[in-house]
């Protein structure tokens, strides 16, 4: 199967197999052809050369509606969700009428119960939701379709934590287990290495490898998707005065000059502290440079010096039909930066563009072309890009940065905020990974129930981690 977007190619004559029961991962660098690749199976893209066929029969898919009906299911990185419906109302959204009954009530709490999602209210807006949220309602609904010949899975961990994601793998397994064939794309790799049967990877678009899970670590998909490709040695930073100060209760401190990180339980209170720290729910008691900082709104944060990298981009951080550029320099339009304008000509916009393009190895269609043109890995880079390049903060603020991007991309990113810190500017990370604070962070703190434990960098930091976290959690949470 081959597709084309204009001269670009996305799809280089790829030709597959998936057997009933078996469970694919689907690997490769943003931009490799794996969403292409889902889109032409659910009809929302046309081959320009090739064909499909399910059951040995050939297909025509002409739209996503037929895919639903020939009992193919996927799930996307971003839930496809009305957020001013009712989760009720969203599960049965194709099944006019459903959703009425108190039988199918129950069926609708059995669905979220089978992929984690027990505690979420029917009732309750899908706006109102949390993303992790959000993706264990697309999940259930995809159950409540029928018969599920093939499941398509973009990024379904992405936003979940640990437990959220061990209730998804085993039911990959039951339904896999009945038949259902699954799709799973993942940059998460000991995820697909956890719960694959075998691996395909794209390469510009070509299939370059498929092998066998069984037997094959981490590091080595690392190595077989960036040949050649070794992550450079951590180079610890030179911490330089307190920039921040804040009560915890207990005391933290960032500084310029290092990477600090926020580890935690998925959806825990590093991310609480982080809405305070940028002007959102609640507040923190801080000091910025010395004098109290308690700002109302983001856009009083910003102010201040201290921009936020959203864990969410697609629905809190970029404009998805707006161009490229446009979205950089969106928060930046008609703004000063010590008493002159920021980049106030489209020339100035243009060359800090074709800049910041080369500083994080940005690819895509060009500057004018819109954010959803543009692959998840690019799409982050590109946020980054908007709260570091036209205006440097004093304080940095990343939720999950990493989250949903090859390995490629977080090489890219990495490098982008270590030498931000280098070059004197304070950055905090807030994440639930623990792989990604240690493949970013000098040192972290580990927050759980108002309690904290600060770590500094060790040859075991990860595990180190983990450890104080599960110090933290009295024994009969851990338990539970």
């Amino acid at each position: 199967m081959t597709v084309d977007f204009g001269v670009t190619r996305a799809l280089d004559h790829v030709d597959l197999a998936f057997a009933p029961g078996e469970i694919v991962g689907l690997l490769g660098h943003n931009g490799a052809g794996k969403s292409t690749l889902l889109n032409v199976a659910t009809g929302a893209v046309a081959p320009t050369e090739g064909l499909m066929r399910l059951d040995g029969d050939e297909v025509s898919i002409p739209s996503p509606s037929r895919s639903s009906e020939l009992g193919i299911t996927v799930i996307h990185q971003t839930p496809a969700l009305a957020g001013n419906l009712s989760v009720l109302d969203n599960l049965f959204m194709s099944q006019p009428g459903m959703g009425r009954t108190a039988a199918e009530r129950r069926t609708a709490r059995d669905a979220l119960a089978q992929v984690g999602g027990d505690d979420i209210d029917l009732r309750e807006f899908v706006g109102n939701l949390p993303l992790g949220q959000r993706q264990l309602v697309d999940l259930a609904r995809g159950l409540l379709h029928g018969d599920m010949k093939v499941l398509l899975l973009d990024e379904p961990t992405a936003a979940l934590g640990k437990g959220e994601t061990d209730s998804l793998h085993a039911l990959i397994r039951r339904l896999a287990a009945g038949g259902t064939t699954v799709i799973y794309v993942s940059h998460r790799l000991p995820d697909i290495v956890e719960v694959c049967d075998r691996v395909v990877i794209l390469r510009d678009g070509r299939v370059v490898g498929e092998q066998p899970v069984a037997g094959l670590s981490s590091a080595k998909l690392a190595n077989d998707l960036a040949p050649g490709m070794q992550e450079s040695a951590f180079e610890p930073g030179i911490p330089g005065d307190v920039i921040m100060e804040v009560r915890h209760p207990f005391p933290l401190e960032f500084r310029r000059g290092e990477v600090v990180g926020l580890f935690g339980v998925a959806g825990g209170e590093q991310f609480e502290l982080f809405d305070a720290l940028q002007g959102l729910d609640g507040h923190a008691e801080a000091t910025l440079d010395g004098v109290e900082y308690r700002p109302r709104s983001p856009r009083a944060a910003i102010g201040l010096g201290v921009h936020t990298v959203v864990a969410d981009r697609d629905t809190d951080g970029l404009i998805a039909g707006m161009g490229a550029l446009d979205n950089v320099f969106a928060p930046w339009r008609g703004r000063r930066h010590e008493g002159r304008p920021v980049a106030p000509t489209l020339a100035a916009r243009q060359q800090q563009y074709r800049e910041i393009c080369e500083a994080l190895d940005i690819k895509g269609p060009g500057p004018e072309s819109p954010m959803s043109a543009f692959s998840g890995g690019n799409r982050q880079k590109h946020l980054l890009a908007m709260w570091i390049y036209p205006v440097t903060p004093r304080l940095l603020l990343l939720a999950q940065p990493t989250q949903g991007v090859d390995v490629g991309a977080k090489a890219d990113i990495r490098r982008v905020v270590r030498r931000a810190a280098a070059d004197g500017m304070a950055v905090v990370v807030a994440s639930a990974e623990s792989d990604e604070i240690a493949g970013l962070c000098d040192r972290t703190y580990v927050l759980y129930g108002h309690q904290s434990a600060e770590l500094a960098r060790t040859d075991d930091f990860d595990a180190a981690m983990l450890d104080a976290l599960l110090g933290l959690i009295p024994e009969k949470e851990a338990i539970a």
